[in-house]
Protein backbone atom coordinates (compact mmCIF):
# COMPACT_ATOMS: atom_id res chain seq x y z
CA UNK A 1 0.00 0.00 0.00
CA UNK A 2 1.72 3.50 -0.96
CA UNK A 3 2.12 5.69 1.54
CA UNK A 4 0.70 9.13 2.25
CA UNK A 5 2.93 12.15 2.43
CA UNK A 6 1.43 12.41 6.38
CA UNK A 7 2.12 8.96 7.37
CA UNK A 8 5.49 9.52 5.73
CA UNK A 9 5.91 12.98 7.82
CA UNK A 10 4.63 11.14 10.47
CA UNK A 11 7.24 8.04 10.26
CA UNK A 12 10.08 10.88 10.07
CA UNK A 13 9.31 12.40 13.40
CA UNK A 14 8.80 8.74 15.28
CA UNK A 15 12.59 8.37 14.04
CA UNK A 16 13.96 11.39 15.05
CA UNK A 17 12.21 11.18 18.66
CA UNK A 18 13.88 7.40 18.44
CA UNK A 19 17.27 9.05 17.38
CA UNK A 20 16.62 11.80 20.79
CA UNK A 21 16.21 9.66 23.29
CA UNK A 22 19.40 6.87 22.05
CA UNK A 23 21.11 10.45 21.64
CA UNK A 24 20.63 11.48 25.28
CA UNK A 25 21.38 7.79 27.04
CA UNK A 26 24.10 7.08 24.81
CA UNK A 27 25.58 10.52 23.69
CA UNK A 28 26.14 11.05 19.77
CA UNK A 29 29.30 9.09 18.89
CA UNK A 30 28.50 6.03 20.45
CA UNK A 31 24.95 6.01 19.32
CA UNK A 32 24.54 3.55 15.91
CA UNK A 33 21.68 3.94 13.26
CA UNK A 34 21.20 -0.14 14.48
CA UNK A 35 19.94 1.16 17.77
CA UNK A 36 18.15 4.17 16.59
CA UNK A 37 15.79 2.16 14.43
CA UNK A 38 15.71 -1.26 16.92
CA UNK A 39 14.21 1.82 19.55
CA UNK A 40 12.01 2.67 16.85
CA UNK A 41 10.59 -0.77 16.02
CA UNK A 42 12.01 -0.23 12.84
CA UNK A 43 14.33 -1.84 10.48
CA UNK A 44 17.82 -0.14 9.60
CA UNK A 45 16.53 -0.07 5.35
CA UNK A 46 13.55 1.87 6.85
CA UNK A 47 15.45 4.41 8.74
CA UNK A 48 17.50 5.03 5.42
CA UNK A 49 14.87 5.42 3.38
CA UNK A 50 14.14 8.56 5.35
CA UNK A 51 17.75 9.39 6.65
CA UNK A 52 20.82 8.91 4.87
CA UNK A 53 23.36 9.10 8.33
CA UNK A 54 23.29 10.05 11.64
CA UNK A 55 24.11 13.62 10.85
CA UNK A 56 21.36 13.45 8.62
CA UNK A 57 19.32 12.57 11.78
CA UNK A 58 21.25 14.87 13.94
CA UNK A 59 20.75 18.02 11.70
CA UNK A 60 16.60 17.03 11.22
CA UNK A 61 16.54 17.30 15.45
CA UNK A 62 17.94 20.75 15.25
CA UNK A 63 15.85 21.93 12.74
CA UNK A 64 12.71 20.43 14.14
CA UNK A 65 13.37 22.20 17.37
CA UNK A 66 15.03 25.15 17.12
CA UNK A 67 13.76 26.80 13.33
CA UNK A 68 10.89 28.19 14.77
CA UNK A 69 12.82 30.15 17.49
CA UNK A 70 15.34 31.33 14.57
CA UNK A 71 12.51 32.10 11.72
CA UNK A 72 10.61 33.96 14.46
CA UNK A 73 13.96 36.27 15.26
CA UNK A 74 14.80 36.27 11.73
CA UNK A 75 11.82 37.84 10.65
CA UNK A 76 11.63 40.54 13.47
CA UNK A 77 14.61 41.50 12.00
CA UNK A 78 13.77 41.38 8.30
CA UNK A 79 10.62 43.15 8.87
CA UNK A 80 12.55 46.21 11.49
CA UNK A 81 9.69 45.04 14.06
CA UNK A 82 9.72 48.23 16.46
CA UNK A 83 11.07 47.31 20.19
CA UNK A 84 13.47 44.54 18.93
CA UNK A 85 14.95 44.75 22.22
CA UNK A 86 11.79 43.44 23.73
CA UNK A 87 11.45 40.64 20.82
CA UNK A 88 15.30 40.16 21.43
CA UNK A 89 14.22 39.48 25.74
CA UNK A 90 11.34 37.49 24.80
CA UNK A 91 13.41 34.90 22.73
CA UNK A 92 15.75 34.23 25.35
CA UNK A 93 12.81 34.10 28.26
CA UNK A 94 11.40 31.73 25.75
CA UNK A 95 14.50 29.74 25.52
CA UNK A 96 14.72 28.71 29.22
CA UNK A 97 10.79 27.92 29.32
CA UNK A 98 11.42 25.86 27.05
CA UNK A 99 14.21 24.07 28.12
CA UNK A 100 12.58 23.76 31.62
CA UNK A 101 8.94 22.83 30.25
CA UNK A 102 9.36 20.76 27.17
CA UNK A 103 11.10 17.05 27.47
CA UNK A 104 12.25 16.91 23.66
CA UNK A 105 13.67 20.71 23.83
CA UNK A 106 15.97 20.36 27.22
CA UNK A 107 17.05 16.48 26.06
CA UNK A 108 18.32 18.16 23.06
CA UNK A 109 20.16 20.95 25.15
CA UNK A 110 21.05 18.57 27.35
CA UNK A 111 22.81 15.96 24.13
CA UNK A 112 23.95 19.32 23.04
CA UNK A 113 25.73 20.77 25.94
CA UNK A 114 26.74 17.08 27.64
CA UNK A 115 26.60 14.62 25.62
CA UNK A 116 28.03 15.73 22.32
CA UNK A 117 31.90 14.35 22.51
CA UNK A 118 34.55 16.75 20.42
CA UNK A 119 36.38 13.56 18.77
CA UNK A 120 37.46 12.87 15.37
CA UNK A 121 34.73 9.94 14.92
CA UNK A 122 32.16 13.07 15.91
CA UNK A 123 33.69 15.64 13.87
CA UNK A 124 30.89 15.72 11.30
CA UNK A 125 28.35 16.42 14.25
CA UNK A 126 30.57 19.07 15.80
CA UNK A 127 30.95 20.67 11.96
CA UNK A 128 27.42 21.52 11.56
CA UNK A 129 26.59 22.36 15.67
CA UNK A 130 29.75 24.98 14.57
CA UNK A 131 27.64 25.66 11.52
CA UNK A 132 24.22 26.38 13.38
CA UNK A 133 26.37 28.28 16.15
CA UNK A 134 27.20 30.51 13.35
CA UNK A 135 23.89 31.25 12.22
CA UNK A 136 22.64 32.10 15.64
CA UNK A 137 25.13 34.29 16.31
CA UNK A 138 24.53 36.21 12.97
CA UNK A 139 21.02 36.29 14.30
CA UNK A 140 22.16 37.50 17.32
CA UNK A 141 24.28 40.35 16.07
CA UNK A 142 21.56 41.67 13.75
CA UNK A 143 19.34 41.81 16.42
CA UNK A 144 21.57 43.83 18.44
CA UNK A 145 22.25 46.09 15.58
CA UNK A 146 19.04 46.90 14.88
CA UNK A 147 18.22 47.33 18.63
CA UNK A 148 20.91 50.53 18.20
CA UNK A 149 19.49 51.47 15.16
CA UNK A 150 16.42 51.76 16.94
CA UNK A 151 17.56 53.49 19.94
CA UNK A 152 17.00 50.90 22.43
CA UNK A 153 20.48 50.23 22.95
CA UNK A 154 23.56 52.48 23.05
CA UNK A 155 25.10 54.01 19.49
CA UNK A 156 28.28 53.14 20.47
CA UNK A 157 27.83 49.49 21.63
CA UNK A 158 30.55 47.30 20.69
CA UNK A 159 27.94 45.18 18.65
CA UNK A 160 30.60 42.22 18.30
CA UNK A 161 31.64 42.22 22.07
CA UNK A 162 27.97 42.59 22.71
CA UNK A 163 27.12 39.24 21.27
CA UNK A 164 29.93 37.50 22.66
CA UNK A 165 28.28 38.38 25.66
CA UNK A 166 24.53 37.68 25.33
CA UNK A 167 25.49 33.92 23.69
CA UNK A 168 28.15 33.36 27.03
CA UNK A 169 25.30 34.79 29.09
CA UNK A 170 22.83 31.95 27.40
CA UNK A 171 25.39 29.13 27.10
CA UNK A 172 26.70 29.16 30.68
CA UNK A 173 22.86 29.90 32.14
CA UNK A 174 22.11 27.17 30.13
CA UNK A 175 25.11 24.58 30.91
CA UNK A 176 24.97 25.32 34.59
CA UNK A 177 21.07 23.80 35.36
CA UNK A 178 21.57 21.34 32.70
CA UNK A 179 24.56 20.05 34.75
CA UNK A 180 22.90 20.36 38.24
CA UNK A 181 19.19 21.70 37.82
CA UNK A 182 18.37 21.02 41.72
CA UNK A 183 21.05 23.84 42.48
CA UNK A 184 18.49 26.65 41.17
CA UNK A 185 15.21 27.95 40.30
CA UNK A 186 15.44 27.84 36.39
CA UNK A 187 12.33 29.70 35.84
CA UNK A 188 13.20 32.56 38.36
CA UNK A 189 16.55 32.47 37.84
CA UNK A 190 16.57 33.32 33.80
CA UNK A 191 13.87 35.69 34.06
CA UNK A 192 16.46 37.78 36.70
CA UNK A 193 19.26 37.13 34.35
CA UNK A 194 17.52 37.83 30.92
CA UNK A 195 16.95 41.34 32.81
CA UNK A 196 20.70 42.00 33.87
CA UNK A 197 21.50 41.05 30.57
CA UNK A 198 19.65 43.41 28.71
CA UNK A 199 20.55 46.35 31.82
CA UNK A 200 24.43 45.56 31.26
CA UNK A 201 23.90 45.75 27.43
CA UNK A 202 22.37 49.15 27.77
CA UNK A 203 24.43 50.81 30.64
CA UNK A 204 27.70 49.08 30.96
CA UNK A 205 30.44 51.30 29.65
CA UNK A 206 33.10 48.05 29.19
CA UNK A 207 30.28 46.78 26.27
CA UNK A 208 31.16 50.40 24.20
CA UNK A 209 33.60 50.67 21.60
CA UNK A 210 36.22 52.59 22.46
CA UNK A 211 36.28 56.38 21.70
Amino acid sequence: MKRTKAQALQTREHLMLAALDVFHRHGVSRASLNEIAQAAGMTRGALYWHFKNKEALFEALFQHLFDDLGQKLDADIRHSTPNMLENVRLALINHFERILHNENHRKFCHILHLMCEHTVQNESIITLMRRYQQMWRQLIHDALKLCVAQGSLPKNLDVDLATVYFKSTVFGLTHQWLLAPERFSLDITAARITDATIDTLQNSLALRRPE
